[in-house]
C-alpha cells in the first residue's frame, strides 16, 4: 500500500463510515459479541457506562477503532465489511505486527520533531496517542476528544486550519509498511530511452541492511509482483532478498551484484 492509498482509505473512513472510539478494536462492527469479548479483555476501560453506550449502536452500522488500531486495521486490510467480524481486516497480516502506539513509532524511520518537512501518510505521535498526516496541514485520528470517533483534525505544528479541531504532535516518521511514493525525488534517465525519466531513490540497498526500511519493502514487493521473490515482505535485506535481486539483475542484463543502485531501481520501476 502506498501513502496515497493509505491516506485515502483513512479519509474515507473519517468521512463515509459511522465510527466510535473503542479501545482495542481495529474496525470490528459493533455487536453484542464484540462488546462482550472486549469487556473481558479490557475490563477497566469497558465500564458499565461504556458498554451501555456501545450497545445503543448495535445494528446501526458502526465500527469500533482506537488510535493505533485504526492504523493497524487499515494496514491489515480493513474494507468496511459490516458482515465480517473484523470489518474485512486480517489480524497481523501484510507483515504488520500488533504493536502499541509507541511501538509503531519505534518501527518508523526518519523520526523527527521538525514539522517543516513531512510526507503525506507519515505517522504522527504524541504521548499515548497517534494519527496520520493526510496533507494540507490535516490529520486523521481516532480519539475520544471532540467527536469521539475517527475524524479529521488540524496539525497545529504546521498551520492553523479554520474549521478543524487542533492538536500539537510531538514527532512524526515514515511507517515501514507503507510505500512513500513522494519520497522518491530524483529523475535519472533510463539508459536507451532518451528523455524518459522515473522517480527513484538514489539509495544503495544491499545485504546487511537489516533494519526495517521503506525502500527495502518496496524492492521486495516489486520483486514479488514479478515472481522473483517468494519470502515474507519484512523490510530487511537478507540472503533471500539478495538472491532475488541477483536473479532479477541477471534477467535484466545488468551486473548481478545484489546491490540495488540506480540501474536496478530503473529496471524495477520501469
Amino acid at each position: 500500500m502506498n501513502n496515497k492509498e493509505f491516506t485515502n482509505k483513512l479519509l474515507d473512513i473519517a468521512t463515509n463510515y459511522k465510527t466510535i472510539y473503542a479501545n482495542g478494536m481495529f474496525g470490528q462492527p459493533i455487536t453484542e459479541s464484540i462488546i462482550t469479548q472486549k469487556t473481558k479483555q479490557l475490563p477497566n476501560w469497558y465500564t458499565s457506562k461504556r458498554q451501555q453506550e456501545l450497545r445503543t449502536l448495535v445494528g446501526q452500522g458502526y465500527f469500533g477503532f482506537d488510535c493505533i488500531c485504526l492504523i493497524k486495521g487499515v494496514l491489515w486490510g480493513w474494507n468496511g465489511s459490516i458482515n465480517s467480524v473484523n470489518g474485512g481486516a486480517v489480524y497481523e497480516s501484510n507483515g504488520v505486527p500488533d504493536v502499541t502506539e509507541y511501538g509503531m513509532l519505534q518501527q518508523c524511520s526518519n523520526i523527527s520533531e521538525d514539522f517543516n518537512k513531512i510526507e503525506v501518510g507519515e505517522y504522527l505521535w504524541t504521548e499515548g496517542h497517534c494519527g496520520i498526516y493526510i496533507g494540507d496541514g490535516l490529520a486523521v485520528e481516532c480519539t475520544t476528544r471532540w467527536d469521539n470517533c475517527v475524524q479529521i483534525t488540524a496539525v497545529d505544528n504546521i498551520a492553523l486550519q479554520s474549521g478543524y479541531n487542533e492538536r500539537v504532535w510531538k514527532k512524526h516518521g515514515l511507517i515501514p509498511y507503507v510505500e512513500y511514493i513522494n519520497s522518491v525525488q530524483t529523475n535519472p534517465t533510463i539508459p536507451g530511452e532518451n528523455e524518459k525519466t522515473i522517480m527513484v531513490e538514489l539509495l544503495q540497498l544491499s545485504k546487511g541492511k537489516l533494519r526495517k526500511n521503506p525502500q527495502i519493502y518496496t524492492v521486495q514487493r516489486l520483486l514479488k509482483q514479478m515472481g522473483y521473490y517468494d519470502m515474507d515482505i519484512d523490510g530487511a535485506f537478507g540472503e533471500g532478498t539478495e538472491k532475488a535481486v541477483k536473479t532479477f539483475q541477471a534477467k535484466q542484463n545488468i551486473v548481478a551484484d545484489g546491490i540495488v543502485g540506480m540501474n536496478t531501481w530503473n529496471k524495477l520501476l520501469k
